[in-house]
């Protein structure tokens, strides 16, 4: 399922089982959010595209070409990638010098690949062996990362997905949380996106159910209606119930108690 650099087969299944997570978009609706609240301990984050300028999350996917993103996020060790397998031997860009460097993807630090798959077969969405990411023009189009993201995650062993920044619209003045700007035909080209992804999720939603594979949208504005809505403050006590206070978290007498039954 995933890779190193020299194409050696990384076992990470259920590396995170039975943790929720909350997987960031690009909506603007995401500036909303508190980001000290996301940063708390025992909140797993995973962000897609450059919707990590935003927000430094624990986890990283995507599946356009690697010029298309920040720089910081190649170089930072502390945020594990995935890739698309055909990357790792392709350039990044420095969007400081404006300009392609020398640093391949393969050099860059925490670094993971998987092969994707452009033929989306719901039944099998979730079990087979590369991800999809929607479809080939040939069959129908609508491709995105948001599919990778969730395939990942599930892959992972997370069961509970919070959506954050998935608005599913997209107009002249509102497009994505960071700063980037979108022609007419893009705006026009996303929306039949999400009207496709809509529908496939729509597909897709009987086999999660049946996996336990639970979704939640935290923006109630979104045009994803298929996952029930959540707030996003409940979802984030939900995924720290279980973390005391590590502030104040005792560590003294943890050695003694074992050697007084001695």
């Amino acid at each position: 399922m995933l890779f190193s650099r020299d194409g050696h087969a990384m076992y990470m299944a259920d590396m995170y089982r039975g943790r929720p997570a909350f997987l960031i978009g690009g909506g603007p609706s995401f500036a909303d959010v508190d980001k000290t609240k996301l940063n708390r301990p025992g909140i797993l984050t995973m962000t897609i595209n450059n919707a990590v300028k935003s927000f430094r999350s624990d986890l990283w996917v995507c599946v356009d070409s690697p010029t298309h993103f920040i720089k910081s996020v190649w170089l930072d060790p502390k945020i594990t990638k995935f890739v698309p397998y055909a990357h790792a031997e392709k350039k990044i860009f420095d969007n400081d010098r404006w300009e392609e460097i020398n640093v391949f993807v393969g050099d860059c630090p925490n670094v993971w690949y998987y092969r994707r798959n452009e033929h989306f077969i719901a039944d099998q969405f979730l079990f087979e062996d590369t991800f999809n990411w929607g479809n080939h023009k040939d069959y129908g189009g609508g491709r995105s990362v948001m599919l990778v993201g969730l395939r990942l995650l599930f892959y992972l062993g997370v069961r509970t997905v919070y959506l954050l920044g998935v608005d599913f619209k997209m107009d002249e003045n509102t497009k994505y949380h960071f700063e980037q700007d979108r022609t007419k035909s893009s705006i026009n080209n996303n929306n039949s996106t999400y009207k496709k992804l809509i529908e496939r999720f729509t597909q897709l939603k009987p086999l999660f159910l049946k996996h336990e594979f639970n979704i939640y949208n935290c923006n109630p504005d979104s045009g994803l209606k298929v996952f029930p809505f959540k707030d996003v403050d409940q979802a984030m006590e939900h995924a720290t119930f279980e973390m005391p206070d590590i502030e104040n978290e005792r560590t003294a007498g943890l050695y003694e108690r074992t050697a007084k039954k001695k």
